[in-house]
């Protein structure tokens, strides 16, 4: 803050969150009686019955004289300007708009230090840092017209009150200051043309990111902070965190799409926004660097949902929904006007530039229908970089398998001569008190695993109506059975099916076998993962089976095995990371191979 001439002056720069929670900490510790606010002094009028509308956005629209372009100003919560009019109303304490009364295009500010460094070095150190950056700005003519009639204004406003808080923009602290001391005045009031149309309408709840200053999911947590007694200080960066998180959170949750993120890659996409941020010279980051981490981590529906997440404000009325204001880069339409105009946003300091980021979002219902009349039943096959994945966990599970059984056979000793294969920790702090240390030795392993039977879900077989068999198109590919969800359930580009697993059962080295799940069984009511165990062990030409799934085979099931010969080997689902299970159960059923050539465009991972 900066006191001259008996005014308390407090720079900010629109849309900033740091500054709107300056100003409202400032109101809370001290009394004033009366608040300046730096904005046109027309908007005066309107300001009470927007400001007291929110949380919900309006924003003010203005023609003067019949000009072109339009201009809006926006009610951001996170304001410091909008902030100390609501403050005026909780301290009941009037508030004057000294702002020139002539709305004027102003040119953008430079590079500024980024204000999330104000928690570090402190608000003072902070402004200071950045009125030396605006030293070698030099200001246009609208900057010192606007700071001689606020000089004037606030002069006007000590002398009828006691005490002003004035919250200044940044780029017109210093001249403002210069003709305060000075006693610069204006002998006229300069008369503002004549307005038209100035009218308050709610803003267009997808449009928001165009008109706040913060993404619309902070500012969101930012209202919230403010009606929460008991809520914790606000602060941006970690409403970035929640950002990805409740986003993970709320968005695949459901069967169809199965993604799951670990706090691990959560943390991950988080470097790597910092990483991206770092790079751009800021301390926080911007929607398309949030974009391309979570893209970049958890592919390109995970990309889509958080741009989707980000630009969410919850606070919006239905019954504003017909006569919204539509916002865009330079341009707005309002309810009475069916073409957008060029148009001014008055809160805007920076320039605003359209960015092209690489995701397809999920096709709307009628895109989807269109993509299924196209779909030929008669041509289908798998995404190469999924077989890769498929495969290489069918070989870490066959060797655990093995695995498995060779420790279930081990023996353990006293060490003697030689620590075999390696020291049995738990028989030798068992024994510990005599003194003697226990080694382990691994029989080899007798036979081998070519089925793999990996069970994913048992209890809900009315959600996968497809059941089939694929054939390996190489020597290094298995034959798979699988029962999975209808692809036609979840189109996600042309030619481009989204499923998850039920449960599949792998057969390496691949040779073809008949439909298994149309094969009659002799036992009640059988489930779709008893009947891919069943004809696993009947095509299997080895005598083990590894047995993937949550729970140990039942009882029929192991009867079963020693009917046709067979040994179930049982590894735990648990054993493998539940991020790791996820994926491995959605997969992607193509139209053809031709398909193969755009499906990662779609698909993104």
């Amino acid at each position: 803050m900066i006191s001259a001439c008996g005014i308390t002056i407090l720079p900010f720069l629109h849309g900033r969150a740091a500054f709107g929670m300056e100003v409202r900490r400032v109101c809370m510790e001290r009394r004033f009686d009366c608040l300046a606010v730096d904005l046109p002094a027309h908007f005066e009028p309107f300001l009470p019955e927007a400001v007291e509308s929110l949380p919900e956005v309006r924003a003010i629209v203005v023609r003067e004289g019949g000009a072109s372009p339009l201009y809006y100003l926006p009610i951001d919560p996170c304001d410091g300007a909008i902030e100390a009019v609501r403050q005026s109303f909780f301290v009941h304490s009037p508030f004057v708009c000294v702002g020139y009364p002539v709305c004027m295009k102003r040119s953008p500010l430079p590079a500024l230090p980024d204000d999330h460094a104000i928690g570090s070095v402190g608000i003072d150190a902070w402004n200071a840092m950045c009125l030396q950056a605006l030293s070698a700005f030099a200001p246009d003519g609208a900057d010192e017209l606007h700071a001689r009639y606020m000089a004037s204004r606030l002069a006007q406003l000590r002398e009828s009150f006691g005490s002003v808080l004035a919250v200044i923009h940044l780029r017109r602290v210093a001249r403002t200051l210069f003709h305060l001391k000075n006693g610069s005045r204006t002998e006229t009031l300069p008369s503002a043309p004549p307005l038209h149309d100035m009218s308050v309408y709610p803003v267009n709840p997808d449009h928001l990111y165009f008109c706040l200053g913060e993404l619309p999911f902070v500012t969101g947590k930012y209202e919230r902070e403010r009606y929460d007694p008991l809520s914790p200080p606000f602060d941006p960066v970690t409403s970035v965190k929640d950002l990805f998180r409740e986003t993970r959170d709320e968005h695949f949750v459901d069967h169809l799409c199965g993604m799951h993120l670990s706090p691990v890659r959560i943390q991950a996409a988080l470097t790597f926004l910092r990483n991206l941020t770092v790079r751009d010279c800021r301390l926080m980051p911007s929607l398309f660097d949030i974009v391309q981490a979570a893209a970049g981590v958890g592919g390109n529906a995970y990309g889509c949902a958080i741009l989707k997440a980000a630009r969410y404000y919850p606070f919006f009325s239905p019954e504003s929904g017909a006569g919204v204001l539509d916002v865009g880069i330079g341009r707005i339409r309002t309810p009475d006007c069916e073409r957008s105009q060029e148009a001014v946003n008055l809160l805007r300091d920076h320039e605003f530039v359209w960015r092209r980021v690489a995701l397809h979002p999920e096709p709307s219902n009628a895109r989807a229908e269109r993509y299924r009349y196209r779909w030929n039943d008669s041509g289908i096959c798998s995404h190469i970089p999924e077989d890769i994945v498929i495969e290489r966990f069918n070989d870490t599970v066959r060797h655990r398998a093995l695995r498995s059984l060779a420790e279930d056979r081990a023996v353990t000793e006293k060490f003697s001569t030689s620590v075999k294969d390696g020291i049995d920790i738990r028989d030798t702090l068992r024994f510990w008190h005599t003194g003697d240390i226990f080694v382990r030795e691994l029989p080899p392993s007798r036979g081998r695993v070519d089925m793999v039977v990996i069970v994913f879900d048992d209890g809900h077989d009315e959600l996968y109506p497809l059941h089939t068999t694929w054939y390996a198109e190489h020597p290094d590919e298995s034959t798979l059975m699988f029962y999975s969800t209808d692809p036609f359930d979840n189109l996600v580009g042309p030619g481009i099916a989204r499923c998850r697993y039920g449960g599949l059962a792998l057969l390496y080295p691949p040779r073809p076998v008949p439909d298994i799940f149309q094969i009659p069984v002799d036992y009640d009511s059988p489930t779709l993962a008893a009947r891919l165990t069943l004809g696993a062990m009947m095509f299997s030409r080895e005598r083990l089976v590894a047995y993937v799934a949550q729970r140990r085979p039942a009882a029929f099931l192991n009867n079963l095995a020693r009917r046709y010969g067979k040994h179930l080997v049982w590894v735990p689902m648990g054993s493998f990371s539940h991020e790791t299970v996820q994926r491995l159960r959605q997969f992607h059923i193509l139209n053809g191979k031709n398909v193969r050539s755009w499906a990662s465009r779609f698909i993104g991972e």
